[in-house]
């Protein structure tokens, strides 16, 4: 038998016992605390990486400071502009928003050439940062079982700092 962390797995239990699906949902969508994670850390790498030749002018101290800065600011403006949003289409559509909001910020951040379409990359990226905070650990204690509540929550935090440290 082995233990990860208080969930105890017997080999023959495994194809035996039906998995409730509930446990999959869950951790499925903690995953999106990884994103979360990586919204906050990424500043760090890519602050290191802005002054090589990539743009025309290397950016200044300030709009290094502003870029780190930019998704948790407009985090802060989109958690009320979106909660209304969250209980009007719910926590599962209100998770695939944000999944599409990091897909959008990221790749407008990918192929910016100017240091303007880095901070709207950033914007957008706060957006759904401010999203998935707040419909995730509602959504997550909602779909997961009564028994594992507490340990899906703590693998969402979990995921969240990991990319940080």
């Amino acid at each position: 038998m082995s233990w990860i962390g208080s969930f105890s797995i017997r080999i023959e239990d495994l194809a035996t016992q039906p998995v409730n699906p509930a446990l999959w949902i869950s951790l499925g969508a903690s995953v999106s605390g990884c994103l979360m994670g990586i919204t906050v850390a990424f500043s760090a790498s890519a602050i290191a990486d802005m002054d090589n030749d990539y743009f025309v002018k290397p950016p200044t101290v300030d709009q290094k400071m502003w870029f780190s800065a930019m998704p948790a600011l407009v985090s802060l403006v989109s958690g009320l502009l979106f909660g209304r949003l969250v209980n009007l289409i719910g926590k599962k559509h209100s998770l695939m928003l944000s999944a599409i909001l990091y897909f959008t910020g990221y790749s407008v951040i990918a192929y910016s050439k100017d240091f303007i379409l880095l901070f709207v990359g950033r914007a957008i990226t706060g957006l759904g940062l401010g999203l998935t905070c707040l419909s995730l650990s509602p959504y997550i204690s909602e779909v997961s079982p009564t028994r594992h509540r507490g340990k899906f929550a703590s693998i969402m935090q979990l995921q969240v700092r990991i990319p940080i440290t």
